[in-house]
């Protein structure tokens, strides 16, 4: 049995954390039904009171409602209100972090033909049900542990992938061999709390802080192909950007 980690914000703002978290990846979309309480209790390893405050709190973001004798149930109009910012960069750096030199992969696991969740094949324009591959990756650097990546590849996308194939190479650039032409990546960084499975492969403690990466990859007709989530160690990662001067553009916005 898991536990939230020891740390001085309160019990149930941790679980809130972590099940607000999960409304806004889609792991509850719209209309879904929160496990129960005594289920989340026993995940948590936290009392049933500590749930209560916990959902109580979703309900007061306006997330979900309570309905007597059924449960709780994601809204489906809940507005995301997180703070999002949008910047424009280069491809070839996307690819190139990829392929750091010390950051290597110590398990994979390649799954043809599953059940994509249904907020991922929303993102991959897929009908609810759809099929695809799954490319779940543990990566490493110096020999710790560093991130865990799990690719959601479209049906014909993913049939070019295997696992043979990917320990020789990124998977951005297997694409690229393969004869994907990756022309549009849009990504989100977000920090979030570990979840069950996130904090079994990355070793850290159930509500540890590490950094979310969601990424969604189109080709060159503009049809999203890779739907990606990346979380990684809080402890062993800093996300650092550039911003060079826009000449004019940046001129005309400070002056």
């Amino acid at each position: 049995m898991s536990s939230v980690t020891p740390s001085p914000i309160p019990l149930y703002h941790q679980v809130f954390t972590v099940l607000r978290q999960r409304v806004r990846d889609g792991a509850y979309p719209p209309g879904a039904r929160l496990a129960p309480e005594d289920e989340l209790a026993a995940e948590f390893d936290v009392s049933r009171a500590t749930i209560r405050q916990a959902v109580g709190a979703l309900v007061r973001a306006g997330m979900v409602s309570r309905q007597r004798g059924r449960g709780t149930f994601v809204l489906p109009d809940w507005a995301d209100d997180s703070l999002s910012r949008t910047f424009h960069g280069s491809l070839a750096d996307l690819v190139a972090a990829g392929e750091t030199r010390r950051i290597t992969v110590r398990r994979m696991r390649v799954e043809h033909d599953v059940p994509l969740p249904p907020a991922t094949a929303a993102r991959l324009d897929l009908p609810p049900g759809a099929r695809g591959t799954i490319v779940r990756r543990v990566r490493e650097m110096d020999g710790e542990l560093l991130c865990l990546m799990v690719d959601h590849l479209t049906p014909a996308v993913g049939a070019r992938v295997s696992e043979r194939d990917l320990h020789g190479a990124g998977l951005l650039k297997l694409l690229q061999t393969q004869g994907v032409a990756i022309a549009r990546a849009t990504q989100t960084v977000r920090a979030q709390l570990a979840d069950v499975t996130v904090a079994q492969q990355l070793e850290v403690g159930l509500g540890s802080a590490v950094m979310h990466v969601e990424r969604v990859l189109c080709d060159d007709t503009g049809a999203p192909v890779d739907h990606v989530h990346s979380w990684y160690r809080g402890d062993r990662y800093a996300y650092t950007v550039t911003f060079d001067r826009g000449d004019d553009e940046l001129s005309d916005r400070i002056a």
